[in-house]
């Protein structure tokens, strides 16, 4: 660890969360935005002056802070959350108060808080993008039935992380120490981001089916406030629908947000309209590109990071989508979209942007380990070999050692 950065203490997580907290629990003030001072303060400090001690540590809790920065922002600096956000039914055969939560009790505002910070997509609340993310398990789903298939998709969801990491461990093109992803080709480019994405997606959607059973389980949530966190690679087939349903949509709320904010509140254009969109979308992977920037620059302890560029990419990416979609239209072409053969071809060319574009990103965070972990249980290797338990690769080690070496 270099000597100018201070041991991350996990006491600061949770001042971190009563200062998000609070400023959504008070009543409606024109003061309120002042309480974004010091989250901005703490961001700051945490950053830019702090470390976990590891590479993985201090990018994964960077991503998850500055996940809720922007919430905060959001919730905090852009919208009147008492007054402009309500929950809704998601139950037939139950109500919701309908009462502005500002006419409520401490304690039901509290309650109403921390349900809309524990759900970034929005679930059981009217801004969920029930067109963007899955479909809701249906509300008759008995708990048990519901406990059972989710214990199932998890194992599988489990067997897919495993080959995927040990497709990983096997290929040192993922290594710190390895060729990287671009050394070899672009078959070899595109096989990449298929392993990662792989590895990436398994492990996030077996997370998320992990903490919807626990929730399940112990009675703080019902079935019906769980679909699954991704749409799966079969939506993947343009760049716009990778992120928009393919990928999780955890996101979806604080980047739509601020591109609303500036396109509508700011700039006044007309919501619906070709710039209007075009501002929102560049808006929300601006800062989906500050997330990542900012997670990578604390996990490298140096700003020369590429997610700013990736990020950006993709708006750049979806415009001309769009503009070759509008020109298909105005041909005979257009009568085949959304047809197999065109959704086979667009596979194809959502796979090869990322082949493009991907490698670039990652192969900063690749050289500094981050491919390197994975869970260390493996159930393919335990039944064919009896090793249960992976061991430490090499690069792992030299680049945690790296990273722990004054700068």
């Amino acid at each position: 660890m270099a000597p100018s950065l201070h041991p991350f203490n996990p006491s600061l997580l949770g001042l971190y969360s009563l200062l998000i907290l609070v400023p959504l629990v008070v009543r409606p003030s024109p003061y309120r935005p002042l309480c974004f001072i010091p989250i901005l303060a703490l961001t700051a400090y945490v950053l830019c002056f702090t470390s976990t001690g590891t590479f993985e540590g201090d990018y994964y809790l960077s991503i998850q802070w500055l996940t809720y920065f922007f919430a905060a922002s959001d919730y905090i600096l852009l919208t009147d959350v008492q007054r402009e956000l309500r929950q809704v039914s998601l139950n037939p055969a139950s109500s919701v108060d309908k009462r502005l939560v500002e006419e409520r009790s401490l304690w039901d505002r509290t309650r109403l808080a921390l349900s809309l910070l524990s759900t970034p997509r929005g679930i059981g609340w009217a801004h969920e993008p029930r067109h963007n993310i899955p479909a809701h398990p249906p509300a008759s789903t008995p708990r048990t039935t519901f406990i059972c298939k989710r214990l199932l998709c998890a194992l599988t969801f489990f067997l897919m992380h495993d080959a995927a990491n040990l497709h990983v461990r096997w290929n040192e093109m993922y290594r710190a120490d390895g060729r990287g992803w671009m050394a070899d080709g672009w078959a070899w480019r595109a096989v990449a981001c298929i392993g990662y994405g792989a590895s990436a997606y398994s492990a996030i959607e077996m997370i998320g089916i992990l903490g919807s059973v626990l929730s399940v389980v112990v009675g703080v949530s019902r079935p019906e406030e769980w679909p699954m966190l991704f749409g799966g690679p079969r939506e993947a087939w343009t760049i716009r629908r990778f992120w928009s349903r393919a990928w999780h949509q955890m996101l979806h709320r604080s980047l739509s947000a601020h591109g609303k904010f500036l396109a509508h509140k700011m700039l006044g254009l007309t919501p619906g309209t070709l710039p209007s969109l075009y501002i929102r979308l560049y808006t929300g992977f601006f800062i989906s590109a500050l997330l990542h920037y900012g997670a990578e620059s604390m996990a490298l302890h140096h700003l020369r990071g590429r997610a700013l560029s990736f990020f950006m990419l993709q708006a750049v990416g979806i415009t001309l989508e769009d503009v070759i979609f509008r020109l298909a239209r105005k041909t005979p072409l257009g009568r085949l979209e959304g047809s197999v053969g065109a959704r086979l071809v667009g596979y194809a060319w959502t796979l090869g942007w990322f082949a493009l574009v991907l490698p670039y990103w990652q192969e900063p965070l690749v050289r500094a380990g981050l491919t390197d972990g994975g869970i260390p249980i493996s159930l393919i290797m335990g039944v064919v070999k009896g090793e249960w338990i992976l061991e430490p690769l090499a690069s792992n080690i030299l680049s945690r050692s790296r990273m722990n070496q004054p700068d």
